[in-house]
């Protein structure tokens, strides 16, 4: 992939963009069909990893930073990216990214409902999942801001068997991004919910 391809585009990259309404959704619109002419090399309609990986990598150089993603940035990336946790990057994905961040209008969020009959497993993760959430949601408020997201991280870690996990800032942030549904910076226990069934959907457990 060429670089300067994303300079030349016409859409200029900066470490001090002005979030909020930079774009109307319509330009939105145009700016990620763009981006998949770029970066869809297979042109399969999906963005692959390698694909990710490229991408991630011309956006650093063009504001002048040398960047060679690793595994886990290309990782990272998709998932923020995976808005539907299908597993794959589509062009509605890269869209609603670039008009969370880029326009005055939040993009309309995928209603998603617990299923009413679950299997075990799914319950019994639910179950713990619920039990951390009301511990860390010390005010009843019914979600978690960016200073509670932390103690969940450490408390969902103690339950894997892992007591000394210290979460980054970078964790919390990509956390709340891969589960915030509405993107106003608060994980609400529905949230939270969905991202404990959609991660048993990508271990390839059953969930009814």
């Amino acid at each position: 992939m060429d670089s300067n391809k994303l300079r030349n585009s016409g859409y200029q990259l900066s470490d001090r963009v002005q979030f909020g309404g930079v774009f109307e959704p319509e330009k939105c619109k145009q700016i990620a069909k763009q981006v998949m002419e770029l970066y869809d090399s297979n042109k399969d309609g999906y963005i692959e990893q390698n694909e990710i990986a490229m991408m991630l990598s011309d956006a650093y150089r063009a504001m002048n930073k040398g960047f060679n993603p690793t595994s886990q940035d290309v990782s990272n990336c998709q998932a923020i990216l995976d808005r539907k946790s299908t597993g794959r990057v589509h062009s509605e994905d890269v869209e609603q990214l670039i008009q969370k961040y880029f326009s005055g209008q939040p993009p309309a969020q995928p209603v998603k409902r617990v299923p009413e009959k679950l299997s075990r497993i799914a319950q019994e993760r639910l179950e713990v999942a619920r039990r951390i959430f009301k511990v860390v949601d010390k005010d009843g408020s019914g979600f978690l801001t960016e200073e509670e997201v932390p103690e969940l991280l450490k408390e969902t870690y103690k339950h894997m068997g892992m007591n000394d996990y210290q979460p980054t800032k970078e964790d919390v942030t990509i956390w709340i991004q891969m589960t915030d549904s509405d993107g106003d910076g608060k994980v609400t226990l529905e949230d939270y919910e969905q991202l404990v069934l959609d991660s048993l959907r990508k271990q390839g457990i059953s969930l009814e």
